[in-house]
């Protein structure tokens, strides 16, 4: 049986971090493994019988995270180390160049990255170390083409498309208990529009741009809630200002939350401004649990978002509308529900986790043989 190593240097279960421990739960033809950033993710995965480990991940700890992923994986005879984003692939590459390890490298691409379209430290360090891993995965198409288009050393033939996909048996099984106790603990109304969001509170996200603009329509969203699930590091900065521009009472926090699966169940519209993306999982979670869904037109969203269609796209940067589409949504709930029932049909037949699993098992064959 293959032996896989998955990297996931971070310490919460977002986007990345939930693609890995489906992998890992649901792929039975392959030992998994995993190393995480910090003890708390490593809980997560170690709940689900998952053989786990943890280490600091940042730059000044790099010649210590070689050392311990060569023991790692000398100890556990690994076969493939698939290896989530750059931190985790740079690792794994340096840990097999040291060494001298017969490892295969996985390196798995969930963003498109704004630094590609420049030439800073970080594209340089792609331009060397890119080519040197065995196999690259996209975790949808439009982040592969970003990828080709601005990194003339992408090699489109060390590389797949495997659009991120999800378990569809956690979307709507919920007790209806466990919603009811929610909804108490945070005073989320029951006759008010409750407008969701779910995702790491960072740049990348878009909020605090997206509120920006927000504050000139306060009148038009005064019978509803923003509820926001999620923690970062612009968690205070997007609450200082909310109640500067006088929108404190619109807005829920929840801080982060391990399982959102509940919180889908409270949401009536979800809507995502982020300024770059890969392919969320949280998208493709809130389309699939049959929660009409607002986006911005980045990554690889419109596989998911066909506009109008299985969901509302706005382009990218057009905040003004992106708010008065919100506004419409509101207000034409017979429009939601059109969105919602081919939203989640879309995500049924096209992001199955069966199916994703059988091409990666496919992908680390290739590479042992």
């Amino acid at each position: 049986m293959i032996k896989v190593l998955h990297l996931l240097p971070m310490n919460k279960l977002s986007g990345a971090e939930r693609m890995g421990l489906l992998i890992c739960k649901h792929m039975s033809e392959v030992e998994s493994y995993v190393i995480t950033g910090g003890a708390d993710l490593a809980a997560v995965f170690e709940k689900e019988g998952i053989q786990t480990s943890h280490l600091n991940f940042s730059m000044k700890q790099l010649p210590q995270v070689i050392k311990q992923l060569n023991q790692f994986i000398k100890e556990k005879q690994i076969d493939i180390v698939h290896a989530h984003d750059n931190i985790a692939s740079l690792s794994a590459y340096l840990t097999k160049k040291r060494y001298g390890l017969k490892v295969k490298i996985v390196s798995h691409i969930h963003n498109c990255y704004p630094w590609l379209e420049g030439n800073g430290v970080h594209k340089r360090i792609d331009r060397f170390i890119r080519p040197k891993y065995d196999f690259n995965i996209a975790c949808g198409q439009i982040v592969y083409d970003y990828y080709e288009q601005h990194a003339s050393y992408f090699n489109p033939k060390k590389t797949c498309i495997l659009s991120n996909a999800i378990d569809a048996s956690h979307l709507g099984a919920i007790p209806q208990h466990q919603i009811d106790e929610i909804r108490k603990a945070f005073n989320i109304p029951t006759d008010q529009t409750i407008i969701g969001y779910i995702g790491r509170l960072s740049e990348q996200k878009g909020m605090i741009p997206f509120i920006q603009v927000l504050k000139n329509y306060k009148n038009q969203f005064e019978n509803c809630k923003f509820l926001i699930v999620g923690s970062g590091e612009q968690e205070d900065e997007i609450k200082k200002l909310i109640n500067e521009v006088g929108l404190g009472d619109l807005f829920i926090f929840t801080g982060f939350q391990a399982n959102v699966y509940p919180f889908y169940q409270l949401i009536d519209i979800f809507f995502l401004p982020s300024l770059y993306e890969g392919l969320p999982m949280v998208l493709l979670e809130a389309v699939g649990s049959g929660v009409p869904t607002i986006s911005m037109n980045v990554g690889s969203i419109s596989e998911v978002i066909i506009n109008e269609e299985t969901g509302i796209l706005i382009e990218s940067e057009q905040r003004i509308e992106f708010i008065e589409q919100l506004i419409h949504l509101k207000d034409h709930p017979e429009s939601c529900q059109k969105l919602a029932d081919a939203g989640m049909k879309h995500v049924y037949q096209k992001f199955s986790l069966a199916d994703y699993n059988q091409s990666l098992h496919t992908v680390y064959k290739s590479l042992i043989s």
